[in-house]
């Protein structure tokens, strides 16, 4: 029968409670939940099986338990509640400190601004964190009474499977946004705005600056799980096969992403030769208009000239004089812009 967990704050705030939900899975295949309330002043290791605890990492009471009771390394408890950090997977000593990102289901959230999830995993200890719910870890918790992974390095594969399944729709919807965008450029009087343009580019940089060091940190991930280093969770042939498709699916899911922004960055340039090709329609509309009235100009205002003051203003031939210079200085400044190869 599946398994109801002890859950509580399902939209969390940095101060809500620290404990989310917990498992025991027995040497039967039983799986228990944890009772917090006498389980928080133990260890986080159990006496026989393995276990998942799943936390609130803003929590103060976090910190006050990792510190106190959990009996982790300094190092390892550092790692769990640091403030910001790229995904990764490192060996330590005895297990595996594993950070992923999940996409934000969370009302009011934008997808691209994914979540962090650390886990720390040994043979017989996972225990996971996270600022804010990640739906994908709720899939996992609501699946265990279905599918009770045997190990925590099945739990490991399967929640980081399920990590990256969330972050594939987000690119889809992307990849036809982005269709869509060609569709408009491409119609006969199809505009797109800078802003929108810029809006979406910086949503794909958002992803993939979370989505590239996870493909590094899932290929790490699947190393570890060849070595079998004496401590650390053991992947069997299963798991690897999980984390070997994880993987190739994330890293699909990257070249997507660099698709995506490069097909973006091309409608851009075409959106700004666009605009460029609409000023010069302009500017050439504004040319001819003053080729038109220039001759104009230069003929009133040669009629129009007051001569008053002017030396031999009286004399007959002063008014060609003056015309000849004009024309000399016409022909001087056209001469200067050949020479210069400006025309």
């Amino acid at each position: 029968m599946p398994v109801s967990p002890v859950e509580r704050n399902d939209h969390s705030e940095p101060n809500a409670e620290a404990f989310i939900f917990g498992f025991d899975f027995l040497p039967d295949g039983s799986v228990a939940k944890v009772d917090w309330t006498s389980s928080k002043s133990t260890a986080a290791c159990p006496s026989h099986g393995w276990r998942w605890l799943h936390f609130n990492r803003l929590a103060a009471e976090t910190r006050d338990w990792l510190g106190s009771s959990s009996d982790l390394n300094e190092a390892v408890i550092a790692a769990l509640l640091q403030t910001e950090s790229r995904p990764r997977c490192a060996p330590y000593e005895d297990g595996l400190l594993l950070n992923l990102r999940g996409i934000n289901h969370n009302p009011g959230a934008e997808p691209e601004d994914m979540i962090s999830v650390r886990i720390w995993a040994t043979q017989n200890l996972v225990l996971s964190m996270r600022s804010y719910p990640v739906k994908a870890i709720h899939d996992v918790r609501d699946g265990i009474g279905r599918d009770v992974p045997g190990t925590p390095a099945a739990l490991l594969a399967l929640i980081a499977s399920r990590l990256v399944d969330y972050i594939d729709p987000v690119v889809e919807q992307l990849k036809d946004e982005v269709d869509e965008f060609e569709e408009v450029m491409l119609s006969e009087h199809g505009q797109l705005t800078p802003r929108v343009l810029a809006e979406f580019r910086r949503t794909i940089l958002l992803l993939r600056r979370y989505v590239q060091p996870q493909t590094e940190a899932m290929q790490q991930l699947q190393r570890e799980a060849r070595m079998r280093r004496d401590g650390a969770p053991g992947f069997d042939d299963d798991d690897q096969v999980t984390l070997r498709d994880t993987t190739d699916h994330i890293m699909r899911i990257a070249e997507e992403l660099d698709s995506i922004r490069e097909r973006a960055a091309v409608i851009q340039d075409q959106v700004a030769g666009q605009r460029q090709e609409q000023v010069n329609k302009r500017l050439l509309a504004l040319s001819i208009v003053s080729a038109i009235f220039l001759p104009l100009s230069y003929v009133t205002g040669l009629l129009g000239m007051n001569l008053a003051g002017i030396p031999y203003q009286t004399e007959e031939w002063s008014f060609g004089v003056v015309l000849t210079v004009t024309t000399v200085l016409g022909l001087g400044v056209v001469g200067f812009l050949k020479w210069r190869r400006w025309i």
